[in-house]
């Protein structure tokens, strides 16, 4: 019961709110409170969500198609603000801010209380603090078995989330250096990490972030904007020696300052959904080849809007961006650029994907004056926004035309090959580029290097590399000599295993007893377990079980980027998903039950006494 659990009880009440299904129960199992799922309402409060509070939703809204009744809830933001008021601090949260995932949490959990007060008398809904350890079908129902006993059950949606891969050698001997494969908890897995110890730091994403959060602000540093107006770093002194690395050697770029609003999304010329269909409809595609040219056109599109439109030339932007569209091939677009916008100024493939020039690997020095310019850079971008900046304008792209892309990969959309390809080269690009931390994160980033306490420049390629007495020392790839012992190796990502390789008892019993089977394209298992496009759990025989569903992360290989909560008035994917499963659900019990009494319609929209006084009770009158 995280996000992909309230997406499913949402619409769950919302449906028995107005429509007649006879009584229903619901039973939620989760061993932690129900509602924020990863987001640990006791974590630390430098822990940031890097999406806006206002485009953080759990309730449906007028944009959502197809997925039942709306049901009124507020947005992050407006809870955030609420929440304020209510306690009377004084202070606005702002819809384009950054908060922790500690109030997203708090968030969440309200949430889920909030739709506990709306069920209907015909809805009761009861939450065990219990892990579902097996699950098996015995004719039509579902015996869930916990530690605590067994629970008869008619249908079953499993939205489990993130879970943790199988226990492997986390931490070596005492004479060793310390290996942390996993960060979270962040605080219990990193309370070894000591004063004088140096930390290498496996990968340079959102995960490195908070590694980086948790040592230094979570340690009593603290940032500030010096004399100059530049982020400065002031450390407690408590703080330990950091070092960064990834394979790309480069962070990600820094998230723009917001100028969409809650909901305004890139509306895409070439990439549409009717041509990936129309493309999807004859064969398997081939990414690169199908999809690719038409997201760089509508990137190109994004970036020569915001530039003539920064250029303040109305006309030139109207000629050219009409050609720009009527245009038939991308050789005709790129004659369209090369006419009309000068080669500095030019949106370029090459650098966008590989960006460090030849020039900055001569040598270590090099790449760290190239580096920092990069950044600061990028920083500048970030600072003015995801319209008014050309290639931050058409980055975003990538995130706004997401569902487009989904409808090109899912449910083995690609070719093996291909899919492989976007997995291995695409999926990080798109991270780095689209999916990145807040800006204030990246400029920490610089301030931290600065005061010395991380080091990132080793360049592309570097890796941890044991010598024979059993040390580990990060490395360079171009630059061998430089190279710096650690104590510790933090492994700065979160796991993305296979179901067949994961700690929950209840996916490995799925698997094995046959009522699952790992999502395979060809030869690939991209990750996951295979559903159909009902999000019906196919079994090992490979037919789908009609009262068996399965959301978000557990679908990933199948499905794409499920890791998203959902966003205020974009026809939310997670809210989509959610509705088509419970209208399947409810439909299967209207049609069980056309012979029962219903519940009044006046009735069922009135909130139970006991589920709303215990809600007030926590929150407040509603």
């Amino acid at each position: 019961m995280g996000p992909r659990g309230l997406t499913v009880l949402e619409r769950l009440v919302a449906n028995q709110r107005v429509q007649k299904s006879g009584t229903v129960q619901i039973y939620v199992f989760d061993p932690n409170p129900p509602g924020p799922g990863c987001h640990d309402p006791d974590q630390e409060e430098h822990l940031l969500v890097n999406t806006v509070a206002g485009q953080i939703t759990q309730f449906s809204d007028s944009s959502v198609v197809n997925a039942g009744p709306i049901l009124d809830g507020p947005s992050f933001h407006e809870w955030l603000s609420a929440e304020n008021e209510r306690k009377g601090t004084g202070t606005q949260p702002h819809a384009d801010g950054y908060y922790s995932r500690a109030a997203f949490g708090r968030y969440l959990h309200w949430c889920y209380h909030y739709l506990v007060a709306l069920a209907p008398h015909n809805c009761t809904i009861k939450s065990f603090r219990e892990e579902v350890l097996s699950m098996e079908r015995v004719e039509e129902s579902w015996v869930l078995r916990t530690a605590m006993g067994s629970f008869w059950t008619d249908f079953v949606v499993l939205t489990t989330g993130h879970t943790k891969a199988a226990p492997r050698s986390a931490r070596s001997t005492s004479a060793g250096p310390l290996l942390i494969n996993d960060p979270y908890p962040i605080r219990d897995q990193l309370a070894g990490v000591s004063l004088g110890m140096t930390v290498g730091i496996e990968g340079l994403g959102l995960t490195c972030m908070d590694v980086i959060a948790e040592l230094t602000v979570g340690r009593g540093g603290r940032f500030h904007v010096d004399a100059a107006g530049r982020r400065a770093y002031v450390a407690s002194g408590r703080e330990p020696s950091l070092v960064a690395y990834s394979r790309s050697g480069l962070p990600l770029s820094a998230r723009a300052r917001n100028q969409k609003g809650v909901s305004m999304q890139y509306r895409p010329h070439f990439l549409k959904l009717d041509a990936v269909r129309s493309l999807r409809a004859h064969r398997k595609l081939d990414f690169r080849h199908d999809i690719l040219p038409l997201l760089w056109a509508d990137m190109q599109y994004a970036y020569y809007e915001a530039y003539l439109r920064h250029k303040r030339d109305t006309l030139l932007s109207l000629l050219m961006l009409n050609q720009f569209m009527a245009s038939d091939s991308q050789q005709q677009r790129d004659e369209l650029v090369r006419q009309y916008i000068p080669p500095e100024d030019r949106l370029d493939w090459s650098s966008l994907y590989d960006p460090i020039p030849a020039s900055a690997l001569r040598s270590g020095i090099a790449f760290d004056g190239w580096l920092r310019g990069h950044i600061e850079a990028d920083l500048a971008e970030a600072t003015r926004g995801n319209l008014d900046s050309p290639i931050k304008a058409a980055c975003d792209v990538v995130r706004d035309v997401r569902d487009n892309l989904r409808a090109a990969i899912d449910f083995s959309g690609l070719s093996e090959e291909s899919h492989r390809w976007l997995m291995a080269e695409f999926v990080p690009f798109m991270n780095r580029i689209a999916v990145g931390p807040p800006e204030s994160r990246v400029a920490e980033l610089l301030a931290l290097v600065d005061a010395g306490v991380l080091n990132i420049g080793f360049g592309p390629g570097a890796r941890a590399v044991a010598s024979p007495n059993g040390q580990l020392q990060i490395v360079a790839a171009r630059w061998p000599e430089r190279r710096t012992r650690i104590d510790v190796l933090v492994k700065a990502r979160v796991s993305m295993h296979s179901p067949g390789d994961d700690a929950s008892a209840l996916l490995r019993s799925l698997l094995s007893s046959g009522y699952a089977r790992l999502f395979k394209n060809g030869g690939f298992h991209p990750g996951g377990i295979e559903v159909d496009r009902n999000f019906n759990v196919v079994n090992g025989a490979g037919a789908p079980i009609p009262n068996l569903w399965a959301l978000g992360i557990p679908t990933e290989g199948a499905k794409f980027y499920t890791f998203v909560v959902p966003r205020t008035g974009v026809n939310s994917t997670a809210l989509v998903d959610a509705g088509r499963v419970v209208l399947d659900l409810l439909g299967q019990i209207r049609r069980q039950q056309q012979t029962h009494a219903a519940v009044d319609s006046d009735d069922a929209q009135v909130p139970t006494t006991e589920y709303a006084s215990a809600f007030a009770s926590m929150y407040g009158t509603l």
